[in-house]
């Protein structure tokens, strides 16, 4: 049985026909993890440094994209501008998320926001994201109406297809950076969270979120002295996965309001980043807020 037969959500077509077409490339993409390991010698133009296989990558999904009708806009972590495919939906993607895993062979993914927007959007604008998730085996998180659920795949077909729900109690927790360039309201609360939960971190934001997803808990990417925007990039990673945790039972915040709910400045705007459960959340922007008036 196909794809299209075991998909469980009743998405929009473009988005069922792009996931259809994702899953064939797969196979594709894993070669390029595989065999381009090295270093490009450029940077994106966020100034992160780029790998063979983030510009490899990224071109699979870029064709992938522009061969499926009804999609009208797209925008690359690696890329400057927009590119301009027609009128409908616009994609906005992380095509290789932890990159720098590869030579560690941990995991990675690729993250893709489907608005129904031009770009920058906002991520209420979201109607979809996809999750592409490269461990011990390969799954595609599909969160859309009010639902996260991720299939396994396996030799370009989906085998298997479970919801995700946040777990409330317990879990892990971990922010990036050193505690000497948080504020001193998040060094406290990361005192707090490391006497209740187990610290975890890999270094990929995906990764990092789906720790979280099996586990619960709280991980963060924060303003930092040496980056005062925090690290993760509005359009093709903090919103779409902040959809993803939402429409798995979590929250998604700045530190002081609803990732989802954030003015887009720019195609590669970077904004401080915090996923977890809902109590989780709301106590740390309790204590921000509470630590920003003192």
């Amino acid at each position: 049985m196909g794809p299209t037969t075991k998909l469980r959500q009743d998405t929009r077509t473009e988005v069922t026909r792009l996931i259809e077409t994702l899953i064939e490339v797969i196979p594709e993409i894993k070669t390029a993890l595989a065999s381009e390991r090295g270093a490009s010698g450029k940077v994106n133009p966020s100034g992160d440094t780029q790998r063979i296989a983030d510009e490899k990558i990224d071109e699979i999904i870029f064709d992938c994209v522009g061969s499926v009708d009804g999609f009208g806009q797209y925008l690359s972590e690696e890329r400057e501008g927009i590119t301009d495919l027609g009128s409908g939906l616009s994609v906005a993607t992380d095509p290789l998320d932890g990159s720098s895993n590869i030579k560690t062979n941990t995991t990675v993914g690729t993250i893709i926001g489907v608005y129904d927007a031009p770009l920058p959007a906002r991520g209420r604008e979201l109607v979809a994201s996809l999750c592409l998730v490269f461990g011990p085996v390969t799954t595609l998180a599909v969160a859309a109406n009010d639902e996260l659920i991720e299939y396994t795949i396996q030799d370009g077909a989906i085998v298997d297809g479970e919801p995700i729900a946040l777990p409330e109690a317990g879990g892990i927790w971990s922010f990036s950076g050193r505690p000497t360039e948080w504020t001193p309201a998040l060094r406290d609360y990361d005192d707090t969270l490391g006497r209740q939960y187990a610290h975890r971190y890999t270094g990929a934001m995906i990764a990092d979120v789906w720790l979280l997803l099996a586990h619960g808990g709280l991980v963060g990417y924060p303003a930092r002295s040496t980056k005062p925007d925090g690290v993760l990039r509005l359009q093709y990673e903090s919103n779409p996965i902040a959809y993803a945790v939402e429409c798995a039972g979590g929250a998604a915040s700045t530190g002081s309001q609803p990732i989802l709910d954030v003015e887009p400045e720019g195609r590669h705007q970077r904004v401080p980043t915090f996923f977890g459960t809902n109590s989780l959340i709301n106590e740390l922007e309790t204590r921000l807020e509470a630590g920003a008036e003192a």
